[in-house]
């Protein structure tokens, strides 16, 4: 897979003090000041927060609240690059304490794609991990240098022993896809505390403890299908390791950390050259089946992602982190953050702008729920503002990626509708609605009953 780099520098860098969910950094620097490539120029002493620093050289040129890829304004440092590769001075760190390395990660800014810092996974407080997961099935995000997939593979098994130090976890194990072969010859054989591990298939009801056994090794090494959804760690890790997690908690309260590909990366190239994490791999696609990945310094306006896609053509949308589940954006000065995995691009006739009729009951959409939901029936309590029966029947439990809206037959809003759900029950019950919107009927003409 070959990855792109984004050398040309754009007119101004927008860098949002909030690149996860927790809080907001306060800048370092003010209007004026000259910053460095890697110079920290945002940080918080609250725990769940993570620094933030400059990916380019140049002017800050404003503090003020800009467009942010979630659909808010954010606090940003605005800066004004110079052709120049200008950096603070870099230091390896490779014999950080385990009680250390969890501050180091929070300084390096190290957070995960789903927006947690890092460092909150793995010593989330009144916790204890027991077992590390490096969800590597979207190896195509990773960003870094890595000459052959067997020095990627090396890199990661490396990032996975940082982690679980960090965490003071016993086990670990990378989770890989069953289709990516190149992924999968590479980890194939590498040798763990002098043993070959084979990478071994998640089927029935072998997890990972079985695998851990089975191969006398506290890091394995297996595989299975991707799963799709912004909202899917608890399902990742029983899909991994059998392990239940409640509704209203994380793998944390089970004792697993889940990692992404993009922060494992991170962690390996903060400790390795002291480079903290101030650029991503964004996937970019929407003309002709083309995708292309580019590596991209944090800051970057979308638009200028998509000249280097080499897409000049009228554009009716844009989507940060796919089409599925992902946000429209409102401009193309949006920046790229720790957070952005893909662009998607569609062409004014290719915007969909179906009208949602009423619900068939075809029953497509409980068909394909991977987690055994009953889509329609939460679309109907939740346009209905009927928020507590929609939580008796697990509305919570939505790893929402999108599979019941994409087979709708009635055009029916269903993601969207279970997310209003969901963050009307995470708000407490407050501004419910009293009755079903006007602009849209998903019921029978029975009331939903």
């Amino acid at each position: 897979m070959e990855i792109k780099k984004l050398d040309t520098l754009p007119e101004k860098i927008i860098i949002p003090l909030r690149q996860h969910r927790g809080a907001v950094c306060e800048p370092l620097v003010k209007k004026g000041d000259r910053v460095l490539i890697g110079q920290k120029i945002g940080e918080s002493a609250e725990y769940q927060s993570s620094a933030v620093h400059s990916s380019v050289c140049g002017e800050v040129i404003a503090i003020e609240e800009a467009a942010h890829p979630d659909g808010n304004k954010v606090m940003s440092v605005i800066i004004q690059p110079e052709d120049s590769n200008e950096s603070v001075a870099f230091s390896a760190c490779k014999d950080v304490k385990p009680d250390q390395l969890a501050k180091f990660i929070k300084e390096s800014g190290i957070v995960e794609h789903y927006g947690i810092p890092t460092h909150t996974v793995l010593r989330p407080k009144g916790k204890k991990i027991d077992t590390v997961l490096i969800n590597a099935t979207s190896s195509e995000w990773i960003g870094g240098t890595f000459k052959t997939p067997g020095d990627y593979a090396s890199q990661m098994l490396d990032a996975l022993k940082l982690l679980m130090k960090a965490a003071g976890a016993k086990k670990g194990a990378i989770v890989l896809r069953t289709d990516d072969k190149e992924s999968i010859d590479a980890f194939e054989g590498i040798e763990v505390n002098k043993k070959k591990l084979k990478v071994a298939p998640l089927i029935g009801s072998r997890n990972v403890g079985y695998y851990f056994n089975e191969q006398n090794s506290d890091i394995v090494i297996v595989s299975q299908e991707r799963i799709f959804g912004k909202k899917i760690l608890n399902f990742f890790t029983y899909r991994v390791t059998g392990r239940k997690v409640k509704i209203g908690c994380d793998p944390t309260d089970v004792g697993v950390a889940v990692c992404g590909i993009k922060s494992a990366k991170a962690l390996y190239d903060a400790v390795q050259t002291g480079v903290p994490f101030y650029d991503t791999v964004v996937s970019v696609e929407g003309v002709s089946n083309k995708m292309e990945y580019i590596l991209v310094r944090i800051g970057t306006p979308f638009k200028d992602v998509i000249d280097s896609y080499g897409y000049t053509g009228a554009i009716g949308k844009i989507i940060a982190n796919g089409v599925r589940t992902g946000v429209a954006q409102y401009t193309d000065q949006v920046p790229v953050t720790k957070g952005t995995t893909r662009i998607t691009i569609q062409k004014p006739e290719e915007v969909i702008r179906d009208e949602a009729i009423e619900c068939i009951h075809c029953a497509r959409c409980v068909d394909v729920c991977p987690v055994e939901l009953i889509p329609s029936r939460l679309a109907v309590m939740a346009d209905q503002g009927r928020f507590d029966e929609s939580r008796q029947i697990h509305v919570e439990n939505c790893i929402e990626c999108g599979d019941c809206a994409a087979v709708c037959p009635s055009k029916i809003p269903i993601l969207q509708l279970i997310r209003y759900a969901k963050d009307a029950i995470e708000m407490a019950y407050e501004d419910l609605p009293e009755k079903e919107s006007s602009n849209l009927k998903v019921g029978c003409g029975c009331g939903g009953e």
